[in-house]
């Protein structure tokens, strides 16, 4: 198949492997997050214009139609106005790496630097499950299913690590590790920065059992989470655990309504708040995370007096807890925890 603008798809992939990976030194994550928003653009493209890839050209790098693809992200693919904004950071850095260099097209990159991003409502509103709402949710995968015990450990493995999903799906069978005094999660977070994150003595079962059903000895790779399709195994992707995070929250809001929208991320700041609340300094929250600065901590601690009085009642009683157990008291003065989250042990 002919490519007709053959220059497009090199700036394309000098732009990834290039200038973000060798020359600005972003990780892979971050380039791959670029990589996902290129591709969403050239879908709305060919689906704007009736045009197969071969067909968009360079041309299509234009004002116009990157604000009608902020458009199609918002009312298509229902994103959220903070998701809709990081797609036209990255649409805005892409394209001034693409244009920059062509003297007739400065007034292009202009133009489109011009876009502004949407306001966010919701920008200093921070979402968070409750102890009840979290325990629902955690309940919903059938454990006499196949998929439903891997997605059942891995939601719960996801919450009570609070890591990043990207983090969750880069763990390998070694990064699980069960010792004397409990078990712990070793993690490679953004930047390649280790940490290590103390696991809930009740996920041990569940990793005991999901690794018998998912990693027996015909089992060819050392990804703790994988999908294997005509005898290969790959990583799982965010989309899989997109989907299938959603599909149990919806189940669950018929159950309660207060139930908002899941997404993987959401187990993060959920975990995040349990803690905090349940008397956890910002600081060691902020290493528990792998927040590079501790700016980023700081939203945990911007909700409201009464929310904070209202939850802590809540979450201080032992039957009200994820895990049955009083979190302050597994938490609170723990050298232990600290040691290891700040790679002492």
């Amino acid at each position: 198949m002919k490519i007709r603008d053959p220059r497009l798809y090199e700036k394309i992939k000098s732009f990834l492997s290039d200038h973000m990976l060798k020359l600005r030194k972003k990780s892979i994550n971050t380039v791959d997050s670029y990589k996902y928003t290129i591709n969403l653009f050239l879908e709305f493209i060919g689906e704007k214009y009736g045009k197969c890839l071969a067909d968009i050209e360079l041309n299509d790098f234009e004002q116009s139609n990157i604000m009608a693809f902020t458009e199609w992200l918002t009312e298509k693919r229902e994103n959220k106005v903070s998701t809709v904004n990081l797609r036209l950071t990255h649409m805005r850095n892409f394209c001034r790496y693409l244009l920059q260099d062509d003297p007739q097209r400065i007034a292009q990159l202009s133009a489109i630097q011009d876009i502004a991003k949407q306001k966010d409502p919701d920008g200093n509103k921070l979402i968070y499950l409750s102890v009840e709402e979290t325990k629902l949710v955690l309940s919903q995968p059938d454990i006499h299913d196949l998929h439903g015990i891997r997605d059942r450990f891995f939601m719960y493995l996801m919450y009570d690590s609070g890591c990043r999903v990207q983090e969750m799906l880069d763990l390998k069978t070694d990064s699980f590790e069960i010792g004397k005094t409990g078990a712990m999660l070793h993690v490679i977070g953004k930047g390649n920065k280790y940490r290590v994150v103390p696991v809930s003595d009740e996920l041990i079962p569940m990793y005991t059992e999901y690794c018998q059903k998912y990693h027996g000895s015909n089992i060819d790779t050392d990804l703790l989470f994988y999908t294997k399709r005509k005898g290969l195994y790959s990583k799982m992707s965010s989309d899989n655990v997109r989907t299938f995070v959603e599909q149990y929250g919806a189940e669950a809001r018929k159950k309660l309504p207060s139930i908002p929208r899941i997404k993987p991320h959401l187990f993060r700041h959920t975990r995040a708040m349990h803690l905090y609340m349940a008397g956890m300094p910002l600081e060691l929250i902020s290493q528990w995370l792998g927040h590079s600065q501790m700016e980023t901590t700081l939203i945990y601690a911007s909700a409201t007096a009464e929310m904070k009085r209202k939850e802590v009642e809540k979450i201080y009683k032992k039957e009200n807890s994820v895990f049955k157990e009083d979190e302050k008291f597994k938490y609170e003065n723990d050298d232990e925890v600290i040691k290891r989250l700040y790679g002492l042990m």
